[in-house]
């Protein structure tokens, strides 16, 4: 058992993810089989082979495998199969139950008493803060972790918890933005030169190739395309460049959201042809990632790119029955109608839609007119009354 956790945690580093989940699986059946299945070391083959499988995108296995070990509430031993349970959970979309699970790993001391547990159980927590659209407290989770380094030892292993922590500052400078908020957006941009100064006075390490850390260069890359969304021109190419990264180690979620970003940045560059190409071959290996696969069907819908090609239906087919829209209303109007009663302009509404404000506009007239209003104010009062606004019509 403990050969098998060292070569299944080595296999983990250099991306082997398929060979790290059989060791760690081989390792539990001998635990079981010498009736040792509660001693720490099988936890923490439970543990790696969860993540390999996480890493293989094969969320519901992952599941199976550490559902029945996180039924009582996190204490030493078992805390690296619950910070695992935690990770599953926001896979599987279900965030309430990932935040609960990571309020109680946090009451553990080891979060802040040991530098390699804080950093595995920090990127994790980061991101679940990121997909729950909480960047301010993802960038805290990582800052509280950064704070335990005080050389550069394990800092191979930081680039994914450094890639959260850019990406959380991207998306604070992309709300400053839309708020026209100048000191918030100088705020996320000392944020991100902060996190860059920390991995200079570690050498570079995190970001460093290194023959145990198969993973460094995409997450280089990550970071790298990150640095474009912060300054507010995201880079197609360097999203696909972290896809390809991404792809030379196996990691399809990894994958998908650097085609995700990239069909973002298409979109913004006005070039909607590629986006969709990038976004589909998002959606194709999403499975197993709700969070993604959802940001990925938002940005499909306020782009109007189907998914699904046309062709790709059966032959004679009739098209999928919608019920009909309320008041007239069509699709893309119910769209712009929520934008409205977020308060938005005509001209945010088309940045957000893809379309210009002029056409934003237009939009808008007929919805007042359908709704047989004479205001902004009144549709979105209407809206509200009428259930349009929560109504989960697309």
């Amino acid at each position: 058992m403990w050969l098998a956790v060292n070569e299944s945690y080595s296999l983990l580093n250099l991306a082997r993810y398929q060979r790290a989940a059989e060791v760690a699986l081989g390792g539990l059946a001998a635990a079981r089989q010498a009736g040792l299945e509660s001693w720490e070391y099988a936890t923490i083959l439970a543990a790696n082979a969860a993540e390999a499988l996480v890493a293989l995108g094969r969320t519901e296995q992952a599941a199976a495998l550490i559902d029945s070990l996180t039924t009582t509430p996190p204490r030493r031993v078992r805390l690296i199969v619950n910070v695992a349970r935690a990770e599953i959970d926001l896979l599987r979309g279900d965030s309430a139950a990932a935040a609960e699970r990571w309020r109680l790993i946090r009451a553990s001391p080891a979060i802040t008493s040991r530098v390699d547990i804080a950093c595995e159980s920090a990127q994790r927590a980061a991101e679940a803060a990121l997909w729950a659209g909480r960047p301010g407290d993802a960038l805290h989770e990582v800052r509280r972790a950064l704070v335990l380094f005080k050389a550069p030892d394990l800092t191979i292993f930081c680039g994914r918890l450094l890639a959260a922590g850019l990406r959380a500052c991207a998306d604070l400078a992309e709300q400053a933005r839309a708020r026209h908020d100048e000191p918030g957006l100088a705020a996320a941009v000392a944020a991100a030169d902060d996190l860059a100064a920390w991995a200079g006075q570690m050498g570079g390490a995190p970001f460093t190739d290194h023959p145990f850390v198969a993973a460094i260069p995409a997450r280089r890359a990550t970071w790298d395309a990150e640095r474009t969304r912060l300054a507010g021109r995201s880079d197609p190419a360097a999203w696909g460049g972290a896809a390809r990264a991404w792809q030379e180690v196996g990691r399809p979620h990894r994958v998908g959201y650097a085609w995700w970003r990239q069909a973002q940045a298409y979109l913004d560059a006005g070039q909607p042809v590629p986006a969709a190409a990038a976004l589909r071959a998002a959606a194709d290996i999403a499975e197993g990632h709700a969070p993604l696969l959802a940001q990925i069907r938002a940005l499909a819908e306020r782009a109007r790119i189907p998914l699904r090609p046309a062709a790709a239906a059966a032959p004679g087919a009739p098209p999928p029955a919608q019920a009909p829209a309320p008041y007239g209303l069509t699709g893309r109007e119910l769209a712009v109608l929520r934008l409205v009663a977020a308060g938005r302009t005509n001209a945010e509404i088309g940045a957000e839609l893809y379309i210009s404000p002029k056409t934003a506009g237009v939009h808008v007239s007929n919805i007042l007119r359908k709704l047989g209003v004479s205001g902004r104010v009144q549709a979105a009062a209407w809206a509200e009354r009428a259930g349009l606004l929560h109504s989960g019509r697309h």
